[in-house]
């Protein structure tokens, strides 16, 4: 039996545990390295291991002295953080990945930003922040609206938009709080280091797909909405609703990045919006999509399991034999999830046991409980989120409409 290594799993619950429910499911041990204990329920895993994947040269010993005990065979994470760790990794072990000497152009938003910004019209303007100073050049170089954000954060952390100059210091400033990794030890990843970029406006998208053997294998497209203040996502269809024509642009583009990025032996999750000059990409990890996509809008919108493909590339296996029309199943899902409007003490949801009932709602996970605190951005990015649902149906209307009627039954009470 082999044996797959997971560096960390995702936050969401339900969503963490799918990748390991389906790798056992196909005849693999999964080993999980984590930074802390994941508490599961059942006995899900083979082996745990907690370790300080902050700590990148003593888990990589760590990893290796595994090795020669239980080979190795994949080495997989789910997150931007360890994405860098796992390329070392893989390259230690000779195993299918990213190459360590290029990882950067996926981790770091800058480096992103200079690798494809040759191609017209493929990024927006964009400059490197480190001071308040650079912030203000910045500005009156690319203008206003802009995006502030950090070169090394992800799941939308740390992201403002600035439409006046009129308050620049006191946004430098809550950003630098914000990103200080005292708050968030993903900060502890190029500390001190932001980006100003030209706003986007267009709708918003993200590809999904596998990179293998220098060939790029696209999963599909996901129709995605965010917030206007902090760019925080709060819904997500699949498949995207958007005519061939618009489709083909995206992916064409995406591609067309993804090479440019030189990323190989790994999934990918490609943002961006599609706007007057044509599609524009906001950011590309070198790592499965988050939000329910890889886990379970993409599984359950075609009946085939995106998450087998990235496995199947950890380990070297050709995915090219057997690559699904992940697109061709006419049924919608959809990840939305319930935001608190106000920080405080979250007292509860009313209503959320009857949504249960509407036909369409496949899963309903709450996120908080009595006497958790709320904290809204930029104080925090992810504290607002009280619950998520997954959805289903023919349409993306027919999904909207379900998802007003959600909003007429709940109600969260913060005190």
């Amino acid at each position: 039996m082999k044996t797959l290594l997971f560096i960390n799993i995702r936050s969401h619950k339900v969503e963490r545990v799918q990748p390991i429910i389906e790798a056992k499911n196909l005849g693999y041990r999964v080993v999980l390295m984590a930074d802390k204990e994941p508490k599961f329920i059942g006995n899900l895993l083979d082996e745990l291991i907690i370790i300080d994947s902050y700590d990148i040269r003593q888990t990589i010993n760590k990893v290796m002295e595994y090795h020669k005990n239980v080979k190795i065979s994949g080495i997989l994470t789910w997150s931007d953080k360890d994405v860098e760790l796992v390329s070392y990794l893989n390259k230690e072990l000779g195993l299918p990945g990213v190459n360590p000497e290029i990882v950067q152009n996926v981790r770091n938003k800058y480096n992103m930003r200079q690798a494809i910004s040759n191609i017209k019209n493929l990024s927006p303007k964009f400059q490197r922040v480190e001071s308040l100073e650079d912030l203000r050049i910045a500005v009156d170089y690319i203008g206003i609206p802009g995006i502030l954000k950090p070169v090394g954060a992800s799941g939308s952390k740390g992201i403002f938009k600035i439409e006046s100059a009129q308050h620049l210091e006191n946004i430098f400033h809550s950003l630098v709080d914000a990103t200080s990794p005292k708050n968030d030890k993903v900060y502890t990843y190029y500390p001190n280091e932001y980006i100003y970029e030209e706003y986007i406006e267009g709708e918003e998208f993200s590809v999904e797909g596998v990179v293998q053997n220098n060939e790029v294998f696209i999963a599909g497209i996901t129709d995605k909405r965010v917030t206007d203040d902090f760019s925080l996502e709060y819904i997500a269809f699949f498949p995207s609703d958007k005519p061939k024509h618009v489709k083909d642009e995206i992916k064409g583009r995406a591609t067309l990045a993804i090479q440019i990025l030189e990323i190989d032996n790994c999934a990918f999750h490609l943002e961006g919006r599609l706007t007057k000059e044509g599609f524009k990409v906001i950011e590309v990890a070198a790592r499965p999509a988050g939000g329910f996509i890889t886990s379970h809008l993409i599984r359950l919108s075609s009946g085939y399991s995106f998450i087998e493909k990235i496995i199947d590339v950890s380990v070297g296996n050709d995915v090219k034999k057997q690559w699904p029309d992940f697109e061709k199943n006419n049924k919608k899902l959809c990840y939305y999830s319930i935001r608190a409007h106000q920080s405080g003490t979250f007292k509860k949801i009313e209503g959320l046991d009857n949504i249960m009932e509407i036909p369409g709602v496949k899963l309903v996970i709450p996120l908080k409980e009595a006497g958790d605190k709320v904290v809204m951005p930029p104080e925090h990015f992810s504290s607002c989120f009280v619950a998520n649902i997954i959805l289903e149906g023919r349409s993306t209307k027919e999904i909207e409409n379900i998802i007003n009627k959600i909003e007429e039954f709940i109600k969260v009470e913060i005190q």
